[in-house]
């Protein structure tokens, strides 16, 4: 009998957790025979968003960490007895018998010259690329990839990471919990009657939070604009912040994923000042809760939100605060709503969580027959 592994154990924090609690929670609702081989392999962190009947719907559901490298012993044999293993957001370092199919959204493996690194220390430069040298060889002993844009199925190729009929195309999207009011959850929160811009984010080097503070000060020195800025980091990244971060960004800690609307609706915008992506679902999150976003002017934010967002320099503080400054000030409360509702209709209409689900599905059964046939 066919035995199909949906891994999710490797997932901790972040986009991918997000994705992979969606997907999951979707599979009972998609009209697909292959789905009653799966089983499900999850992180705690992946367990807390997965409801009670999506965990009643699979004979073989179960909550195992993975972390890397680490504990490597501790995890041989897991993977052993399937036909195929899909790890959710790769890459997987353990060895697959069966069918090795991998999502990735690794960005500095596909921009290897991407200006982060003219941010890094040598001693960190050189972190980072042995780090994604490895990653990077342990992806290419994947049997197919799904990516989530067009750009990174293209960069992937060129750098023969994966040839062309390898990598699938699946577009990411915000989890069905934006459409369903009835499950938000809400979240502690000390209320302030200065203008309030909020970041869903880890504190990864990429996502470029430390503009954070300095946007601020620039508002209130040369603008005299009165705003708090809010996070979501966990209490590790939070301590890794300078006191000048810490006193001037307001934390409220990592949220579940139903908690993120609530976040959402508390704020009166979103700022992603992110200097590199695959592809993130926060400025999407951001246009369908109908929120205002100031985003970094890059590619691979255009891509995605077209002319719906308030576009700044990410490596220019000043830039940033002039933007949020000329939205301030413009009262045009009509040209606004306007634009707000257009946003969340691209948004809306740029995937569903069901629609991933099944194209995950349908990928999983091709990669299935496409090996069934290569043995004919």
């Amino acid at each position: 009998m066919m035995k199909v592994l949906i891994n999710a154990a490797n997932l901790h924090r972040g986009g991918g957790v997000q994705v992979a609690s969606s997907f999951i929670n979707e599979l009972p609702f998609v009209s697909n025979n292959i789905i009653k081989y799966f089983d499900i392999i999850v992180s705690s962190e992946v367990d807390k968003n997965i409801s009670q009947t999506t965990k009643s719907f699979f004979k073989n559901y179960k909550v195992h960490n993975i972390f890397g490298l680490k504990n490597y012993k501790h995890n041989m044999g897991l993977f052993d007895n399937y036909d195929l293993v899909f790890t959710i957001f790769g890459p997987c370092y353990h060895s697959i018998k069966g069918i090795n199919l991998v999502g990735f959204a690794q960005s500095w493996i596909i921009y290897p010259n991407n200006e982060c690194y003219n941010m890094l220390s040598s001693v960190e430069k050189l972190k980072f690329k042995l780090k994604f040298f490895l990653q990077k060889n342990f992806f290419k002993k994947s049997d197919y990839c799904v990516v989530e844009l067009e750009h990174v199925k293209q960069r992937l190729t060129k750098l023969n990471i994966f040839k062309d009929n390898q990598v699938d195309v699946v577009y990411n999207t915000v989890s069905n919990i934006y459409f369903s009011p009835e499950k938000w959850e809400k979240i502690k929160f000390e209320s302030s009657e200065k203008i309030k811009i909020g970041l869903i984010s880890r504190d990864y080097f990429h996502k470029n939070t430390n503009i954070l503070p300095k946007v601020k000060e620039t508002l209130k020195n040369k603008y005299k604009k009165e705003v708090d800025f809010y996070v979501t980091f966990n209490e590790e990244e939070w301590l890794n912040k300078s006191s000048y971060f810490q006193e001037n960004i307001i934390n409220v800690g990592p949220l579940k994923v139903n908690e993120c609307p609530n976040f959402y609706e508390k704020m009166d915008a979103i700022i992603f000042p992110s200097l590199l992506e695959c592809f993130s679902a926060t400025p999407l999150e951001a246009m369908i809760m109908k929120k205002p976003l100031f985003a970094s002017d890059r590619g691979f934010i255009k891509d995605v939100c077209l002319d719906f967002a308030f576009y700044f320099e990410p490596t220019d503080p000043e830039s940033a605060a002039a933007v949020i400054n000329g939205f301030i000030e413009n009262k045009n409360i009509n040209e606004l709503d306007i634009k707000l509702t257009a946003a969340q209709t691209h948004a809306k209409n740029f995937s569903s969580a069901r629609q991933r689900a099944v194209k995950y599905t349908q990928i999983i059964e091709n990669c299935l027959n496409k090996e069934e046939n290569s043995h004919v």
